[in-house]
């Protein structure tokens, strides 16, 4: 399974780890910082994730909307950060 986590580096350590408990083996980080300049490389990953976690310092990010979009849109699920624990591994 794999996931993006939009969030600090610092928060990002600590996600990881949650995500990795709960099976998920490639994890990408979007960096929350303020940038000017929109990322179309970070949206087109979005399709190639089975999670998208929204940390609890993203709101940084100009472009959060376009990535949330981009998820609804292929019904891939948003979390925040702190339901990081309804992630289950998918391998049966």
């Amino acid at each position: 399974m794999s996931a993006m986590v939009i969030s600090s580096l610092d928060r990002f350590l600590g996600v990881a780890r949650k995500l990795e408990g709960s099976g998920v083996t490639n994890i990408h980080l979007c960096y929350a910082k303020q940038m000017d300049k929109f990322d179309l490389s970070v949206v087109a990953l979005v399709p190639f994730v089975d999670y998208v976690i929204v940390g609890e310092d993203a709101n940084n990010l100009p472009y959060l909307k376009h990535i949330i979009t981009e998820a609804q849109l292929r019904q891939i699920p948003v979390l925040p950060e702190e339901r990081i624990a309804s992630v289950k591994n998918k391998s049966w």
